[in-house]
């Protein structure tokens, strides 16, 4: 272990230069999609985000493959401390020698990672820094190896164990690995023209440097194989229901089913069910006159709507929402709070089935007075334009409608 290093600059270089064959994606490996198909971005913008919160973080290269046309267009999507870009060589070391070129040479802390590990957390990244900086000349994060290893020996055509290793002596490491830059820069020079090594910290100990181990994390996997991707796709799924709560607004008049709709739909969301009728009832019931409650109904459901999205609860919005003025509040409200809307108008286009449902409703809210089929078709109705899914409940059932828009919010 070396003197201290100073608190200087620190800089990444993100490998993402893989072909990745064996995830057979048909591009390079950086460039694949992660997350619902809709939304999905490329596994290297995943792990620039992430590499970009990095403390005392002044420039990252992205090492990308032969041809890197667009990709500084589309690394400069995320924001944070300079991104550049440079083609990587045939080989991984060719690559992180090129980033380590690139990198400004005042950068005294140099990280090395692979964009295949996307979604390592910045606190890894923070703890490899911290490493470096108390002196050690390079850094591994690792977990311990919790399956039994076998050394093995081919013998014919199988092959033979020869020894059992310990493994509470055994890490399966991962990256950002941690250099001083000499060091990286040392060992790169002394490993020129040998042996390929598949990590930098193996070039290091390849040249008599010693190489500390921090803890990593489970969720620096490194995405190779399709499997690899799933389980990738279900964290970005996970991580944005967490960051931004849903609202699904079903937009109907009275007898097409949104109520029935929306029940179902709030099992399968785990949602809060915000029903326009039980509102305006609960205000009759508290002295409200009739004649006030229409405009007062809709806005106690906007508030009560907010309150759930701002706590991060799923919301599906029940109510006739019938003119454009109406659903703009909704529309706001989404905005306001950061949600994703989903807008979903609910028709009957068989007035046979229409009517029979508006004639043969039975009131479920204390003093609910149900409207007539001649109110219903009195009322004024504007086609939702901007609707996502415009569900017809006369040739759609219940569950196959819910599935509908379950895919819709995705």
């Amino acid at each position: 272990m070396g003197p201290d290093v100073a608190a200087g600059g620190v800089g990444i270089i993100l490998v993402a230069a893989g072909r990745g064959t064996r995830l057979g994606a048909g591009r390079p490996k950086a460039l694949v999609p992660v997350g619902t198909a809709a939304r999905a971005r490329p596994l290297v913008l995943h792990a620039l985000e992430r590499a970009l919160g990095t403390q005392g973080l002044r420039h990252v290269v992205v090492v990308a493959p032969p041809d890197p046309t667009g990709w500084q267009q589309m690394v400069d999507e995320v924001t944070g401390p300079a991104v550049s870009v440079v083609p990587g060589g045939a080989e991984r070391t060719d690559s992180v020698a090129a980033g380590l070129a690139a990198l400004p040479a005042d950068l005294d802390v140099v990280l090395v990672h692979d964009a295949a590990r996307a979604f390592t957390p910045t606190p890894v990244f923070d703890r490899v820094v911290a490493a470096v900086r108390a002196g050690h000349d390079a850094v591994v994060p690792a977990l311990p190896v919790t399956d039994t290893v076998k050394q093995v020996a081919a013998e014919g055509t199988v092959e033979i164990v020869t020894a059992t290793p310990d493994r509470a002596g055994l890490r399966a490491v991962q990256t950002p690995q941690g250099f001083r830059r000499a060091t990286l820069e040392r060992a790169h020079g002394q490993a020129r023209g040998e042996a390929r090594h598949t990590d930098d910290a193996g070039m290091v100990e390849a040249t008599g440097g010693r190489v500390a181990v921090v803890p990593g994390d489970p969720r620096a996997l490194k995405v190779t194989t399709p499997g690899d991707l799933e389980i990738a796709a279900r964290w970005v799924d996970g991580e944005r229901a967490e960051a931004e709560p849903l609202l699904v607004v079903l937009a109907g008049l009275p007898g097409v089913g949104k109520t029935t709709l929306a029940r179902a739909l709030c099992r399968r969301l785990a949602a809060t069910h915000v029903r326009v009728d039980t509102v305006e009832q609960a205000l009759v019931r508290a002295g409200m006159p009739g004649s006030e409650v229409g405009a007062r109904g809709y806005a106690v459901a906007l508030a009560v709507a907010a309150d759930q999205a701002t706590a991060r609860r799923p919301v599906v919005a029940d109510l006739v929402n019938a003119v454009p003025e109406a659903r703009a509040a909704w529309e706001g409200l989404a905005a306001d709070v950061g949600a994703r809307l989903v807008r979903v108008e609910v028709v009957c286009s068989d007035d046979d089935v229409h009517r029979s449902r508006v004639e043969g409703r039975v009131a479920d809210i204390d003093g609910h007075r149900v409207p007539t089929w001649k109110e219903v078709r009195a009322q004024d109705w504007t086609v939702w334009a901007g609707a996502e899914l415009r569900i017809d409940t006369a040739t759609t059932g219940v569950e196959d409608a819910a599935t509908l828009i379950e895919e819709a919010c995705r």
